[in-house]
């Protein structure tokens, strides 16, 4: 059982180290607009950190990242996208809850689901990720937005080698802050944190498992995301009396 646990922990410092398991969003909360497009280019940096229940020792890991993303406006309220790069293949959506032509505040939900299956040496392994994070963006009457994104992520791992396997389920909580700077009508800079941490998991490993909280160090990522693309027309807040939903 100790060696399953200690192989299905490696395999996660693996991954989180790797930049697999994203936590940023580099996108504004407001959708796009029907028929629009963005392409993106999210270079970055992730440091993850584990400590080893046992001997108390610390690992830190620091790897940068690349993504490029590309994003389509379905409707004015739903965006449809894929990312693909150290984030391995992630599919994005986003559903914008207030009203598009709201010039101030938009409020959105940004699921996504990515993973991987494969084999290394002789050891098989496999990784699946589902995060919900929900975007509230402050629009400007420059076309910029302050995005704040708390979200939740579970995430599975498996392994298995000569015949024995171990599966570890995890449940993380954290959140991102990013600015979107309009710099021209197509094209926005964004750079953006995010931060996020295991909070209670399940290992099983044969015919045992176990399960609870847990005490585990977390994962930073730095982007800095290139964003092409004219979207949604830009609104001024101070133009506007009215009231939005």
């Amino acid at each position: 059982m100790r060696m399953q646990l200690r192989m299905a922990a490696a395999l996660s410092l693996g991954l989180l180290g790797s930049g697999c398991a994203s936590i940023s969003q580099v996108q504004t909360a407001d959708t796009l607009g029907e028929g629009k497009f963005q392409f993106a280019l999210e270079p970055g940096l992730a440091r993850a950190s584990a400590t080893d229940s046992e001997t108390s020792e610390g690992t830190t890991v620091n790897v940068p990242q690349f993504d490029l993303a590309l994003r389509y406006g379905v409707t004015d309220r739903l965006d449809l996208g894929a990312r693909l790069g150290t984030s391995l293949v992630e599919l994005q959506g986003k559903y914008l809850f207030t009203n598009p032509e709201n010039p101030t505040l938009a409020v959105s939900l940004a699921p996504s689901v990515s993973g991987i299956f494969g084999g290394i040496g002789s050891v098989d392994v496999g990784y699946v990720r589902l995060a919900l994070p929900l975007l509230v963006g402050f629009k400007t009457s420059g076309g910029s937005e302050f995005v704040l994104g708390p979200r939740l992520d579970g995430t599975r791992f498996l392994a298995g080698a000569d015949g024995s396997s171990a599966s570890l389920n995890l449940l993380s909580g954290g959140a991102s802050v990013g600015y979107a700077l309009r710099v021209s009508e197509g094209f926005r800079l964004m750079p953006e944190i995010a931060y996020s941490r295991p909070l209670a998991g399940a290992v099983t490993a044969g015919d045992e498992s176990a399960g609870g909280t847990v005490n585990a160090g977390g994962t930073w990522q730095f982007r800095l995301g290139f964003l092409f693309g004219q979207g949604r027309p830009t609104l001024s807040a101070r133009s506007s009396g009215e009231t939005y939903e």
